[in-house]
């Protein structure tokens, strides 16, 4: 229900035909896992595609089929509603943005980077159209098969949220396809949970009620004590933007609301952000600010990205932002700023979210190996906790503690 609201979906409410949907988790497993790791290849080589649009509303298929035939305009699909594969969340565009603008050019060296974003399409299992450069779907499926309601193995409670709101809303011709045979989220009931470790540490398994640990036989809930005042909290302020960021790299809000919280719950009383966030650190070298190596870094804002970090990111995924203004180098440790970049929540959870996205590989998800990850850089092995897991002091019981209350506020609404 959550994901439904957040999209601004009701049962048999669908969004305005001329909005683009964007939202990963609205994709079908199977495409959204393709197109994430495409997203990643072009990043790689430096080609500025993002995507454009994914999953597709029937009505917005039918608003964008009158274009150039009762719409004035060119036309832009030949598909009508039912008969795309953006209608299945199998399918999305993926279109140049850059200098800050999309661009549909495909001439002279341009066309060189659609031929290249098709290529590395075809190695992940997508194929293009013809006719529509930007399009590209899964392959070896069929507009019949789908229609029929044979949609491949292993779709999640997202995609199905999504795919029975556009049926249910839809009653118009031609007929729309059966809902998914089973939604998932009707599973059957889970036997036992299943526990897991790192380098033999403690036991743990990740629930929708938060992280539990086995110790002795025992298992607990991690949990802080009484209400969970910080993250209702931070879900308050930053609410808005933790689902919006979410849902734009498809990972759960409940990691970015516990991430918040770890590094920056003690300052509650100030939104999470702001000067008491500025946190040096003189160990770390800084070689990517235009001028001679130097030692000293800091992080700051909500989530407590390093600026070199920062400058990274915004480099490699060419966010449309200036990486030495958003994180400009200090080549001595400074006052905290009474102004920053970093402070902007927005613009700092967003590189936080990028941090997590950097590392799922690695974690899964998992949040406490996100959390491992996100304080040391990788999961090694330490014997400086019971987790095993190479972090600072108690980071990992923080942030299992988090996880169970980012878990209670969510469910809570």
């Amino acid at each position: 229900m959550a994901h439904r609201e957040a999209l601004g979906y009701t049962l048999g409410i669908m969004p305005s035909p001329t909005q683009r949907n964007t939202d990963l988790p609205a994709l079908h497993p199977l495409f959204r896992a393709k197109a994430q790791t495409l997203l990643n290849q072009l990043a790689a080589e430096g080609l500025p595609f993002r995507l454009f649009e994914g999953f597709r509303s029937p009505h917005r298929q039918k608003f964008l089929f009158s274009q150039g035939r009762t719409r004035p305009g060119a036309i832009v699909t030949n598909a009508q509603p039912w008969s795309s594969y953006h209608q299945y969340g199998l399918a999305a565009d993926f279109v140049i943005f850059d200098g800050g603008n999309w661009s549909w050019d495909d001439s002279g060296p341009a066309a060189r980077r659609w031929e290249r974003l098709h290529e590395l399409g075809r190695a992940v299992g997508l194929e293009p159209l013809r006719f529509e450069k930007p399009h590209l779907q899964v392959a070896g499926l069929s507009v019949a098969s789908l229609r029929a309601g044979q949609h491949p193995a292993g779709g999640d409670d997202s995609w199905a949220q999504t795919m029975e709101d556009a049926i249910a809303s839809w009653e118009e011709d031609p007929a729309a396809p059966p809902l998914p045979d089973a939604l998932p989220r009707r599973p059957a009931l889970v036997p036992e949970m299943q526990f897991t470790s790192r380098f033999d540490g403690r036991e743990w398994c990740v629930t929708p009620e938060g992280v539990v640990i086995r110790e002795g036989g025992a298992t607990t809930l991690m949990r802080t004590g009484g209400e969970p005042v910080t993250c209702r909290k931070i879900w308050e302020v930053h609410g808005a933007v933790i689902r919006d960021v979410a849902r734009k790299y498809g990972i759960a809000p409940q990691l970015l609301l516990m991430t918040i919280a770890t590094e920056t719950g003690f300052a509650r009383a100030q939104g999470f952000t702001g000067p008491v966030t500025f946190r040096w650190e003189p160990h770390v070298k800084v070689a990517d600010a235009g001028g001679p190596v130097f030692f000293g870094d800091y992080s700051a804002g909500p989530t407590q990205v390093l600026g070199t970090t920062a400058r990274f990111l915004i480099r490699k995924h060419r966010l449309p932002m200036d990486p030495l203004t958003v994180a400009p180098a200090f080549d001595r440790r400074p006052e905290p700023p009474v102004t920053h970049p970093m402070y902007d929540p927005a613009t700092n959870i967003e590189l936080g979210a990028l941090c997590i996205v950097e590392g799922l590989a690695e974690t899964k998800g998992d949040p406490i190996l996100v959390a491992a990850k996100y304080n040391s850089g990788g999961l090694r092995k330490s014997a400086s906790n019971p987790w095993k897991l190479a972090s600072h002091g108690d980071h990992l019981d923080r942030a299992a503690r988090w996880y169970g209350d980012a878990c209670a506020v969510l469910r809570q609404g």
